[in-house]
């Protein structure tokens, strides 16, 4: 069997069932208990399932990573309201990273084509700028997550060590008021972590449908970040909440 269909096997498992066990999991499907642990760890670290002693469970659907696809559905009119706001902070000559969210990859489309030096870490993002002679694209290297195209991991950590980030815009799956902004898969989430350090601006995209959710690792406080661009008024505890750890709010729209 091969790993993706042993992948599918597992998850198709864990979601029904709630959790499995690495033993019973090895006898199924024929194969060692170290490769059952290895391949729990893949889907884990791409926010599938969450690992357990002797096993794995099932993840709760607000911190489960769902297809690139079905995402970039979700909330699209608000998602293009972000990026046209979040495009005119973009200036020419600038070294930006945008991250493998369905967010950004609307930034992407509608970026010009000038003289700009583009991070990214989603793939579909980059085949969209290099269809922009202007534009210098750079990819990550990495592991390939399949559910979102993207890559992770130390090799795309070792590659960013080399730039300095004029700005950097990034998305989430959940934003708490007051522990910030979280990802559904660790590799990612720590990816996010380092590229905040390396920036002299960081600004979150992220829509009024991901206020109050939290996904299950965090990756920055408020006040880590500069500027949150969002496409709605925020509830008044949670705008107080944020702008207290210094963390500025822009509702699309309404600049």
């Amino acid at each position: 069997m091969l790993a993706l269909e042993r992948h599918r096997w597992m998850l198709e498992r864990v979601n029904a069932q709630g959790s499995v066990r690495t033993s019973q999991v090895a006898q199924a499907l024929g194969v060692t208990e170290e490769t059952v642990r290895r391949d729990f760890e893949k889907l884990a670290g791409e926010g599938m399932l969450m690992r357990s002693h002797g096993g794995a469970v099932r993840l709760e659907v607000n911190r489960r990573e769902f297809p690139l696809h079905d995402r970039a559905q979700q909330s699209i009119g608000g998602k293009m309201m972000i990026a046209e706001a979040a495009v005119t902070r973009i200036k020419p000559g600038q070294t930006v990273y945008f991250d493998a969210s369905t967010t950004v990859l609307q930034v992407a489309k509608i970026l010009p084509d000038e003289p700009l030096t583009v991070v990214t870490n989603g793939l579909q993002i980059a085949l969209t700028l290099a269809e922009k002679s202007e534009i210098d694209c750079v990819l990550l290297g990495g592991g390939v997550r399949s559910s979102s195209l993207s890559t992770g991991g130390w090799a795309a950590e070792k590659a960013l060590e080399i730039y300095h980030l004029d700005i950097a815009f990034l998305s989430c799956r959940g934003v708490d008021a007051e522990r910030g902004p979280s990802d559904a898969g660790e590799v990612y989430a720590r990816l996010k972590h380092a590229v905040i350090e390396r920036s002299d601006e960081t600004i979150l995209l992220a829509d009024h449908t991901k206020v109050g959710v939290a996904s299950s690792y965090f990756f920055a406080r408020p006040a880590d970040l500069d500027l949150w661009i969002t496409d709605q008024d925020l509830a008044p505890q949670v705008a107080e909440a944020v702008t207290a750890q210094g963390l500025r709010v822009e509702v699309a729209g309404q600049r």
